[in-house]
C-alpha cells in the first residue's frame, strides 16, 4: 500500500512540477515580451517629446516678436523708399538751380573784371595827362594801387567760384541718369518689398497654424502611447498572478513535507489547489486577453493616429514649410536690392550735405570779398572827386584829367552796381544751398541703417527657422521609422494569449470535474489557505480562492487603495 501511495505521490508530483515549468515559460515570456514592448513605446514616446519640443521651438521662431515688428516696421519703410526718387528729384533741381546762381556769379564776376580793366586804363591816362602837375602823379599812382588791389580781390573771388563750379559740376554729374534709374528701380523693389513682406507674413501665421495642428496631433499620439504604457501592467500583473499559482504549490509540498497528512488526505488537498490553481489560470488568462484587447486596440489606433499625423507634418513640410524659407530669403534679397538703391540715394544725400554745407560757406567768404571790393569801389569815386575839385582849380590845364577823372567815377559806379548783383546772387546761393542741405537729410534718419537693421533681424529669424525645420524634418523621420515600423508588432494577446490558455487547460487536466470532498481538512485547509492567500494582490484572486476554499477573504488594513490608471482594469488592487 505504500509503494502504490508512493507512486501517487511521484505521479502528482511530476505533474505538478510540469505545470510549474510551464508556468514558468509563461511567466518569463510575459515579462520578456511586456519589458521589450515598453521599451519599443518608450522610444516612440522619446521621439514623439523630441517631435513636439521642434515643434514648440518652431512656434517660437514663428511667433517671434522681433521678427514680427521687423517685418512690421520694413513695411512701413516702404513708404519712405517710394518717396526717394521724389527726393532725389527735388535735389537734383536744387542743385540745378544752384549751378544757375554759380554760373550768373561768375557772369558778375566777368562784369567786374572788365570795369576794373577799364578804371585801370583811366587811371593810367590820368597819371600821363597830369604828369607834369605837381604832386599829381602820386596821386594817380595811389588812384592805381587801389585798382590793382580790387582787382586782386576780384580775382581771387572769382577763383573761389569757379572752385564752386567745379564742385557743383562734379556733383551733378550723371544726376540724371541716376534720377532715371531710381525712378525705374525704385517702385518695382519697394512693390516686392511691400508684397513679400506681406506673403512671409501670412505664410509664417498659415505655417504656425499648420504647426500647432501638427502638435495637437502628436500630443494626441503621446497621451495614447502613455495611456497603454500605464495600461501595459496587465503584463506585470499576469506575471504576479501565475507566481502566486507557482507559490501554491510550493506551499503545498512544504505543507505535505511536514507529513501531517496520510496519503488519502494529502491526494484531497492537493486536488483543492489544482482546482484553485486551474481556477486563478481561467481568471488569469480571461483578464488577460480582456486587457490586451483594450492595449492592442489603443495602439493600433494611435498607428492610424501616427499615420495622419505624419501626413499633416508631411503638408506642411513640403509646402509651406519650404515655403516660409523661400520666403525668408527672397525678403532677404529684396531687402539688398533696396540697400544698394538706398545706398546710392544716401551717397548722393551726403554729397548734397557736404557741398551745401561748403557753399554756405564759400558764400560767406565771397561776401566779405564783395564788401572789400565796395570799399575799393568808395575809395576810387572820392579820388576821383578829389581829382576833379583840385583839377577845377587849376583851369585849362587840369580839365582833361577832369574828363578822364569823370569816367573813373562814372565806371567806379558800375563796379558798385556789379558788386550789388553779385551780393544779390550770393544771397540767392546761400538760401539754394540750405535748400540743399535740407533736401540732402532724410527724415528718421538712414533708411539704410534701418533696412540694414530689418536684414539683420530677417536673416537671424530665418537660420532659426531653418535650423528649427531641420531639426523638425530629422525627428519627423524618426517618427516615420520607429512609430511606423515598431508599433504594428505590438499583438501582445495573439503572442502570449495561447501560451496563457495551454497552461489553464494542463491545469484543468490535473482536476476533476468537482471539488475534493474536504471532510476533516478543515485545519490543513485555515492553515494553507492563509499562506497562499497572503500572496495575492488581486481582489479577483482572492474571489477565486474564496470558491475554492469556501472561506470569504478580507484585505488585510495595509492594503494599496485601488487605482483605475485611466479605467483600464475593473478588477482594481486592494
Amino acid at each position: 500500500m505504500s509503494g502504490i501511495a508512493g507512486a501517487v505521490r511521484v505521479e502528482r508530483q511530476t505533474a505538478e512540477v510540469e505545470l510549474v515549468s510551464r508556468l514558468e515559460g509563461a511567466r518569463s515570456r510575459i515579462e520578456q515580451r511586456f519589458l521589450d514592448g515598453g521599451v519599443v513605446l518608450l522610444s516612440v514616446l522619446d521621439v514623439l517629446n523630441r517631435l513636439v519640443a521642434s515643434l514648440e521651438n518652431l512656434s517660437g521662431s514663428l511667433g517671434d516678436e522681433v521678427a514680427e515688428a521687423t517685418i512690421g516696421r520694413l513695411i512701413a519703410t516702404v513708404d519712405q523708399l517710394t518717396a526717394l526718387p521724389g527726393i532725389e528729384e527735388q535735389r537734383q533741381k536744387r542743385l540745378a538751380h544752384v549751378a544757375v546762381t554759380e554760373k550768373t556769379l561768375g557772369a558778375h564776376i566777368a562784369d567786374m573784371q572788365e570795369t576794373l580793366r577799364y578804371l585801370r586804363t583811366f587811371a593810367t591816362t590820368a597819371k600821363i595827362t597830369g604828369a607834369a602837375i605837381p604832386d599829381f602823379a602820386g596821386f594817380a599812382e595811389e588812384i592805381l594801387e587801389r585798382i590793382q588791389f580790387g582787382t586782386g580781390e576780384v580775382n581771387a573771388l572769382g577763383a573761389k567760384i569757379g572752385t564752386l563750379g567745379a564742385v557743383i559740376g562734379t556733383a551733378s554729374a550723371g544726376g540724371g541718369e541716376a534720377l532715371e534709374r531710381f525712378r525705374r528701380s525704385v517702385p518695382d523693389i519697394a512693390g516686392n518689398l511691400s508684397r513679400n513682406a506681406a506673403d512671409l507674413t501670412a505664410q509664417r501665421r498659415h505655417l504656425s497654424q499648420l504647426a500647432a495642428k501638427v502638435g495637437a496631433a502628436a500630443r494626441g499620439v503621446q497621451g495614447k502611447v502613455a495611456t497603454t504604457l500605464s495600461a501595459m501592467q496587465i503584463g506585470d500583473i499576469t506575471r504576479q498572478r501565475i507566481e502566486h499559482c507557482q507559490s501554491a504549490f510550493t506551499f503545498l509540498n512544504e505543507y505535505l513535507a511536514a507529513g501531517t497528512l496520510d496519503a488519502e488526505a494529502a491526494g484531497r488537498l492537493t486536488a483543492l489547489v489544482r482546482h484553485l490553481v486551474h481556477g486563478q489560470l481561467v481568471e488569469i488568462t480571461r483578464d488577460f486577453a480582456r486587457e490586451c484587447r483594450t492595449v492592442v486596440g489603443t495602439i493600433r489606433s494611435f498607428g492610424a493616429d501616427i499615420d495622419g499625423l505624419m501626413a499633416l507634418y508631411g503638408d506642411m513640410d513640403a509646402a509651406d514649410g519650404r515655403s516660409a524659407d523661400r520666403a525668408m530669403r527672397t525678403l532677404e534679397a529684396d531687402i539688398a536690392a533696396a540697400r544698394a538703391v538706398v545706398c546710392d540715394i544716401e551717397q548722393a544725400a551726403d554729397k548734397a550735405n557736404v557741398l551745401g554745407a561748403s557753399t554756405v560757406e564759400t558764400v560767406q567768404g565771397l561776401l566779405k570779398g564783395v564788401k572789400t571790393i565796395q570799399l575799393v569801389r568808395t575809395d576810387i569815386h572820392y579820388m576821383a572827386l578829389n581829382t576833379n575839385l583840385r583839377c577845377s582849380k587849376l583851369g585849362e590845364e587840369g580839365r582833361a584829367i577832369n574828363v578822364v577823372t569823370a569816367e573813373l567815377r562814372l565806371f567806379s559806379s558800375q563796379l558798385d552796381e556789379t558788386a550789388e548783383r553779385i551780393l544779390i546772387a550770393l544771397q540767392s546761393l546761400e538760401e539754394d544751398a540750405g535748400k540743399l542741405r535740407e533736401a540732402g537729410t532724410a527724415a528718421g534718419g538712414s533708411l539704410d541703417a534701418h533696412l540694414a537693421e530689418a536684414l539683420e533681424h530677417i536673416r537671424r529669424a530665418g537660420d532659426r527657422m531653418e535650423e528649427d525645420m531641420t531639426a523638425l524634418r530629422a525627428c519627423g523621420v524618426d517618427v516615420s521609422a520607429k512609430a511606423g515600423r515598431t508599433v504594428a508588432d505590438l499583438d501582445f494577446n495573439a503572442e502570449l494569449g495561447d501560451v496563457l490558455a495551454d497552461c489553464s487547460a494542463s491545469a484543468g487536466e490535473l482536476v476533476g470535474r468537482d471539488l475534493p470532498d474536504m471532510s476533516g481538512l478543515e485545519e490543513a485547509m485555515a492553515d494553507l489557505g492563509s499562506r497562499i492567500a497572503r500572496t495575492y494582490t488581486m481582489v479577483s484572486e482572492r474571489e477565486v480562492h474564496a470558491r475554492v476554499f469556501g472561506t470569504a477573504l478580507e484585505a488585510p488594513v495595509t492594503a494599496v487603495a485601488a487605482q483605475s490608471d485611466e479605467d483600464l482594469f475593473d478588477d482594481a488592487l486592494f
